[in-house]
């Protein structure tokens, strides 16, 4: 592709013409560069691109993109940008051919709910016939491929390409989590969206953000991307959510538990096991039944129900696509080898998303015996720390307070500062640092009926200790375990 076509729209200067200029690549990894690549030296918030150029250019790169003067050897062209981040999103966007122009896409904002829902929206989709590409926390899917996922929402890189490679594939619709990080950062600046959903806010990432006003800020950015014709879906039920709807010009739908919208459940039935119920939308009412379990993922469904709606899918097809969902990896996964109690592996790592988790089991379980493992994850918000370790002692029976992710920070610190907000209001937990040994001592101590909750990673696989991702999987722990004593 010529450099004078990617940087289309991009305020540069760059050292000589660029019109007859050939690209063959785009990146901003100078490990990954080659011969007459373009190499962008992105500003980052830990490591400045700037720093790798002379390793760029060694590996071949022909074309240097950076905010930074700096000395370009003979044969390769310096192109200065006032902000590479800014640059790095349109230039991603004209290389691969603005893809997202071509494609339905469906984003979905909020702190929680934003996996299900997009899970559900995928179910939907399939049961109309229509190939989905899928860009979230737990990985990127196209159709039945699975890649992994390295970050909710990546960067306007792997961002462009991987629509491009969903379109080549013959995907129609996507649907994709968007993250506070990711609309800050401008990581989907230069991509348009069919349908906008936000979900809910709570208090999260503010060691990023530094307050709730920043945070819900960042995410209110995703209704500034939305298509001519696309259509706003907001939670009722939050106040700050449903007051967007004076701020938009799209066509709004809301969805709502509590107060009255669009698409609203009514006649609900809850159990451990499942949920019924019947919506109400626009185009009439149906009944849906459901193996996810829990009001807050009867309020995803509703979500999902109304981008479905928006996106033109007859309810007959939205009920199908609703009942015949089985699960989301690490999202209330059942763990069950054949033991006489339930065990629970959740991703919950938020005040509020504790909370959901454990008051649906209270509440259809009023009589069972709750048993909670849980802990914080380091260099994150450390505000939560004490009002998780409320949550879990007032909604359970048993505690035990573990490590999770504690990165650079100290474990037994971290968990400190989880005790501060129990400590003399609650007696019912026990600290046990090593997180193996906390799940064991959980499983060991259910009896029959009983209900254990292992809370914090969900789906991942590893426990990050410093710089280092160690493996460790919650289920296949909990498993292990189970295998031993029953």
């Amino acid at each position: 592709m010529r450099l004078r076509d990617i940087l289309s729209g991009v305020r540069y200067k760059a050292d000589r013409d660029v019109s007859s200029v050939i690209v063959k690549k785009v990146t901003n990894d100078s490990r990954l560069v080659a011969k007459n690549d373009l190499f962008i030296a992105l500003r980052g918030y830990k490591i400045d691109g700037y720093r790798f150029i002379d390793a760029a250019i060694k590996n071949g790169a022909s074309i240097i993109v950076s905010e930074k003067d700096f000395a370009a050897p003979e044969g390769v062209i310096k192109v200065l940008v006032k902000d590479t981040r800014a640059a790095s999103g349109l230039i991603a966007a004209n290389f691969y051919g603005n893809p997202s122009k071509r494609l339905r896409i469906t984003g979905v904002t909020g702190t929680n709910g934003k996996t299900t829902i997009t899970y559900i929206i995928e179910n939907i989709v399939k049961e109309a016939g229509i190939l989905t590409g899928v860009i979230g926390t737990i990985n990127y899917r196209i159709g039945t491929k699975r890649l992994p996922a390295a970050n909710t929402t990546p960067g306007p890189l792997k961002l462009q390409a991987l629509f491009s490679r969903m379109l080549k594939s013959g995907v129609k619709d996507v649907v994709m989590e968007v993250s506070s990080h990711s609309l800050d950062q401008g990581r989907v600046d230069h991509v348009l969206f069919d349908v906008g959903i936000f979900t809910n806010i709570t208090k999260e990432h503010l060691d990023y953000h530094g307050t709730i006003k920043k945070y819900f800020a960042a995410k209110v950015k995703l209704f500034d991307k939305l298509k001519s014709g696309a259509v706003a879906i907001l939670n009722n039920d939050d106040l700050m959510v449903s007051g967007l709807r004076r701020r938009t010009k799209n066509r709004v739908l809301t969805y709502g538990l509590t107060r009255r919208s669009d698409v609203m459940a009514c006649d609900i039935k809850l159990s451990m096991d499942s949920a019924s119920f019947t919506v109400k939308t626009p185009g009439g009412p149906f009944t849906v039944s459901t193996r996810l379990i829990g009001k807050h993922n009867i309020s995803n469904i509703l979500a999902s129900v109304a981008a479905a709606i928006a996106l033109k899918i007859p309810l007959d097809i939205i009920k199908k696509g609703i009942e015949s969902f089985k699960t989301v990896p690490g999202r209330l996964e059942l763990v069950d080898e054949g033991q006489p109690f339930k065990v629970f592996v959740d991703y919950a790592h938020t005040e509020d998303a504790l909370y959901n988790v454990l008051s649906l089991l209270r509440d259809v379980a009023p009589d069972k015996n709750i048993i909670t493992v849980f802990g914080c994850g380091g260099n994150r918000d450390s505000a939560k720390r004490p009002l998780m370790g409320n949550v879990a002692c007032k909604f359970s029976d048993n505690v035990i307070v573990t490590s999770d992710n504690p990165r650079f920070e100290d474990p037994s610190a971290i968990i400190s500062q989880i005790e501060s907000g129990i400590r003399g209001e609650f007696s019912n937990y026990d600290i046990i640092e090593d997180r193996r040994e906390a799940i064991d001592k959980a499983l060991r101590m259910a009896l029959k009926g009983d209900v254990v909750v292992i809370a914090g990673k969900g789906h991942e696989k590893y426990q990050i200790i410093k710089d280092r991702a160690m493996p460790f999987d919650d289920r296949a722990v909990a498993r292990s375990v189970l295998k031993n004593i029953i």
